[in-house]
């Protein structure tokens, strides 16, 4: 007997699967979603699930460095511009088993190299 948040789907020649209606509709599913594989699971979550404010620790950091005025406000733009692919480079690097050191600046975590 399954379990009423486990559904058994098909695989498709394609690897491709169907999620079934009911949980698409719970998680309020679009034309996308962040699938990652965790020990033997895949794990799917809907992109909206990724909203991350880090203002105020992006602006401590700039402070911190000395910026301020209209140095400080370009600074910030440039580095929250970035945030969407730093997150996704921590995905991968997570996935991976790399780690993030705690000695790294800002710059450094947001770095795409």
């Amino acid at each position: 007997m399954e379990r009423p948040n486990v559904k058994r789907v098909r695989i498709s020649n394609e690897r491709q699967i169907s999620i079934p209606k009911e949980f698409y509709d719970q998680l309020h599913l679009k034309d996308e979603a962040f699938i990652e594989l965790s020990n033997s699971s895949l794990i799917i979550r809907p992109t909206n699930s990724e909203h991350v404010d880090l203002s105020e620790y992006i602006l401590k950091d700039l402070v911190k460095q000395g910026y301020e005025g209209d140095e400080l406000i370009k600074k910030f733009s440039e580095i929250k511009k970035g945030i969407p692919q730093a997150i996704d480079k921590l995905t991968r690097e997570a996935l991976a088993n790399k780690t993030m050191t705690a000695d790294m600046s800002l710059d450094e975590f947001l770095d795409g190299s």
